[in-house]
């Protein structure tokens, strides 16, 4: 073996691993729970800096190359949940703790992952935020592969995940914008003062159909549901979350605010099907606010196909339709194709390493998938 390609994929609640060799043929695939924030923060740029993530990288990928025996790493490419700036996360809403400047917390927070790599292994890194990241993913290895003309393309990759983002490849060229940020279509307005975002904004569309906005929507429905008379609202949800906490040992009060802490995606998704009308409308919601966010995309971009990923979108592909028509109430451009993506939870993978395939030849724009 000549050497092979690092490719990670760091989001809200997972870190991926893919080494891969020259012909972009899987040598290891590791996937391990996003390590959480160190206990102490360092001074870092404006701001502090938290290196725990780094750190859980630098090990998985140190015992990858031992179990594949690979004697060189040619290039390491990084598709990390956003934004990101230079080499690093900055403030990112669903990794560790956010950074909105507080009293206690002045400044921004940092996740440095390009300097903690370089430095324990010497290769070449690029780091994309992970949508853009999976949009490069579906132009070699998904949506595009059969395409050789890749400047015919215009596609756009959408995460309903932990967060909410996207990516677009727009006729041969990948958009990025100024700090490498361009698609935070999860931070559009959709309701003026309506929930909190992690962001820090209020009313955003990642606040209310990424996994984390309608858990945080569903929260916040119980806890007012305790004030409501109709004794059928949330009723099916408080049961979900009562029987999540006793499988963990906990028999928490009956209450919006002791149960919320066990109320999942899952378990949303669980009551809503089965009729709950505090549920069904935080999955109404979520399918708006997707819907609106996905308008704003399509409108200014103007894309043929809107491929989707992410945990949520994987899970509940019934989502799809829903949001293609609500998508469609909002359009002045024709109509773009909605669809699952077919590289399933490996598309900021398959991105990152086209990264590592262009870290290593020094480039920073396209690149051959295979």
């Amino acid at each position: 073996m000549s050497g092979c390609y690092a490719a990670f994929d760091v989001g809200g609640t997972k870190t991926a691993l893919l080494l891969a060799d020259r012909r972009a043929n899987r040598l290891g695939l590791l996937r391990e729970s996003t390590s959480p924030e160190t206990p102490e923060a360092v001074s870092y740029r404006d701001g502090r800096a938290h290196l725990g993530v780094a750190r859980h990288m630098v090990s998985l990928l140190r015992s990858a190359l031992l179990e594949a025996d690979c004697p060189s790493l040619l290039g390491i490419g990084i598709g990390a949940a956003g934004p990101v700036d230079g080499g690093d996360m900055r403030n990112p809403p669903n990794v560790g703790a956010t950074g909105e400047d507080r009293p206690d917390r002045p400044g921004p927070l940092y996740v440095p992952l390009v300097d903690p790599l370089r430095e324990a292994f010497g290769a070449p890194i690029l780091l994309r935020n992970d949508c853009r990241a999976a949009v490069l993913g579906e132009v070699f290895f998904g949506v595009g592969r059969a395409v050789p003309d890749k400047d015919g393309l215009f596609l756009a990759y959408v995460t309903l995940s932990t967060g909410f983002g996207a990516g677009v490849w727009d006729g041969g060229h990948l958009v990025t914008g100024k700090d490498g940020n361009a698609g935070e279509v999860g931070h559009l307005l959709v309701r003026e003062g309506g929930l909190p975002c992690g962001c820090g904004n209020r009313g955003c569309a990642e606040a209310y159909c990424s996994g984390s906005g309608i858990v945080r929507n569903a929260r916040a429905r119980l806890q007012e549901a305790n004030a409501s008379d109709d004794a059928r609202y949330g009723v099916v949800l408080r049961q979900l979350a009562l029987e999540e906490a006793c499988a963990e040992g906990v028999v928490p009060a009956d209450d919006g605010g002791s149960l919320g802490r066990y109320v999942t995606p899952s378990r949303v998704f669980e009551a809503a099907e089965a009729g709950d009308p505090l549920a069904v409308a935080v999955i109404d919601e979520a399918v708006r606010a997707a819907g609106i966010a996905f308008a704003g995309l399509a409108n200014a971009c103007d894309p043929d196909v809107v491929s989707v990923g992410g945990g949520v979108a994987l899970a509940h592909p019934e989502l799809l339709p829903r949001i293609d028509a609500e998508m469609r109430r909002h359009l002045n451009v024709r109509p773009p194709q909605v669809q699952l993506t077919s590289l399933g939870e490996d598309a900021v993978l398959y991105g990152a390493l086209v990264l590592a395939q262009q870290a290593a030849e020094g480039r920073v724009g396209p690149s051959v998938g295979s």
